[in-house]
């Protein structure tokens, strides 16, 4: 996604460094640049009592790798700072310092050590935002418009809208993503009065540029520089091939091409990952019954006879999330269900979320 103008352009042109003239476009109206809530930070909510809260720390000095330093002389930077309950290595850039309490963690942000070290501190957005995707929102509204309409039982800290690239140009979608602060997504948001579901973002799977693998960025690669386009050791921009091989597959495409079965099998099962860890999080979640109105059948014995009789369900009758967490077949049904609803823009109606979900079980 990017936030670029809403096509009111002003078009000039420039002389190239081959010495031609080219037109060029500059945006004089920003209304699909992401929108931020003005003044908004991170932080943990004061009243949070449970778990460890991660701060993350990078140097804002690119060339020097915190996480490469001895930890033993990182420690001097952290001797006047209360709370601290653990630190850790994430990679040769970061670092983690995790607190026992939330307020201890707030504060390290405005640390006076992070200005004499030339630190840089924030609290990770998995830790206390979440984002969703909202379908159908008319085209000519711009974010801030949109963030001053939205009515949501949620704080909304910030609002993007999706955008493709057609023939050099950004078109605007009428699907956008709204940043939630807190540690789940409502179900809905009102927009002028009008109810939205509201769907889980999963986002994009993440291509190296440099050795095009997958699952980490090109700032963090030590891999040698592959071209997408022939899979040789230089960057594409100098490539003079005319012959393209996936790296990946070998393939007669791009190696940043979808259609390269490698990166579509690797999509599918990030999605279904996500759409996981999801359904595993909503049951760690799930109430659970009390237990006076729990009887877990174990079997009941005619005294008489010894013989076992078969067991009624009744409507008190204990409902097991393990049994359908521990059944493969319905779980990889659930999720292909939800990878599909995900995939469709059109509205399902209950019947046909239904319907679908009876055929990936019956497959």
């Amino acid at each position: 996604m990017q936030g670029e103008s809403d096509g009111d352009e002003e078009e000039r042109s420039v002389k190239s460094i081959s010495g031609k003239k080219r037109k060029i476009t500059t945006p004089t109206i920003d209304k699909y640049k992401t929108y931020t809530k003005n003044g908004y930070t991170r932080q943990y909510p004061d009243n949070s009592s449970n778990g460890d809260f991660v701060v993350y720390l990078e140097h804002l000095d690119r060339e020097i790798k915190l996480g490469n330093m001895n930890p033993l002389n990182l420690s001097k930077y952290f001797k006047n700072i209360k709370g601290v309950h653990e630190r850790a290595r994430i990679n040769s850039n970061k670092i983690k310092i995790s607190f026992k309490q939330a307020a201890l963690a707030n504060d390290f942000l405005k640390s006076r050590c992070l200005l004499e070290h030339n630190l840089r501190a924030y609290i990770p957005a998995s830790s206390v935002e979440r984002v969703g995707v909202i379908r159908y929102i008319p085209k000519e509204i711009g974010n801030k418009e949109l963030f001053e309409k939205i009515c949501c039982d949620r704080d909304v800290v910030g609002i993007r809208r999706f955008m493709k690239r057609e023939k050099g140009n950004l078109i605007p979608l009428s699907t956008i993503s709204i940043t939630f602060s807190g540690t789940s997504l409502p179900e809905y948001i009102l927009l002028d009065g009008w109810r939205y579901k509201v769907h889980t973002y999963i986002p994009p799977l993440l291509q190296c540029f440099k050795c095009l693998k997958f699952n980490h960025s090109a700032k963090i690669c030590r891999s040698e520089q592959v071209c997408s386009k022939c899979s040789e050791n230089h960057s594409y921009k100098d490539c003079s091939s005319e012959t393209l091989k996936c790296t990946n597959c070998s393939g007669n495409h791009l190696a940043i091409s979808k259609d390269c079965p490698i990166k579509a099998a690797r999509i599918l099962k990030h999605r279904q990952s996500y759409a996981m860890a999801t359904i595993n999080k909503d049951f760690v979640n799930f109430p659970a019954l009390p237990k006076s109105s729990i009887q877990k059948y174990t079997g009941k014995v005619d005294s008489n006879k010894n013989i076992e009789l078969p067991h009624v369900p009744t409507k008190t009758d204990n409902f097991n999330i393990s049994d359908i967490v521990n059944n493969t077949k319905v779980m990889n049904s659930i999720i292909k269900t939800l990878v599909a609803l995900g995939n469709s823009e059109s509205i399902k109606t209950t019947s046909h979320i239904k319907e679908i979900f009876i055929k990936n079980l019956s497959e």
